[in-house]
């Protein structure tokens, strides 16, 4: 069993890491454009460039918890496969950030370097920024998945109360039949004592 676990997880590892294989037309098309404003651009002016490609990995990012987490499954196997899949969202920022260079920089070495370091915080903001989605999210729906448990529960429980209650109301309506069929029986016959 443990085999078969493994050998899930690994291909579900697989699958978030090529997560961005399975985007949609759209988002590919954009990044073809927004790659070729970034490598049109400056130094200077990597941090503009460099957003709206980190914007449309978070958003994939975003899109993949929501589906993920929409799924009925265990909470636990789910935060396995967001962590893998964030470690994938860090690895195509880094892979994006790797291709901004200050050598090939025709501007002041100066204002290069602060370029970068800005571009540095702004990854660093986005890692912070997918942690946190990532974190509210399986917080989120651990909460509605065992609020939905407790439902489940209380709702069998509410069943067999009134499963109870029926079989109440049949004792009551049977000793009242019996007290029909016995009209004549004294009840001082009957005493504690």
């Amino acid at each position: 069993m443990k085999k078969y676990l493994l050998i899930i997880g690994i291909l579900c590892s697989l699958l978030t890491q090529s997560i961005t294989a399975f985007a949609s037309p759209e988002d590919d098309q954009l990044r073809v454009q927004l790659q070729k404003m970034f490598d049109a651009s400056g130094m200077t002016q990597c941090r503009t460039a460099l957003a709206p490609l980190f914007d449309l990995e978070l958003k994939q990012f975003m899109e993949f918890l929501d589906t993920t987490f929409q799924n009925k499954s265990n909470n636990s196997s789910l935060t396995n496969l967001a962590i893998a899949r964030y470690q994938g969202f860090k690895e195509n920022l880094n892979q994006l950030f790797s291709q901004v260079s200050i050598n090939n920089s025709d501007e002041n070495i100066i204002a290069a370097q602060d370029a970068y370091a800005l571009c540095a915080n702004v990854k660093d903001e986005y890692f912070t920024q997918a942690k946190k989605v990532l974190i509210d999210h399986i917080k989120k729906t651990a909460a509605v998945k065992s609020a939905s448990i407790m439902l489940e529960k209380y709702q069998a429980i509410n069943s067999k109360l009134r499963d109870l209650n029926t079989a109440i109301v049949q004792m009551y309506g049977y000793f009242m039949t019996f007290k029909s069929v016995l009209p004549g029986f004294i009840s001082k016959c009957i005493t504690s004592g």
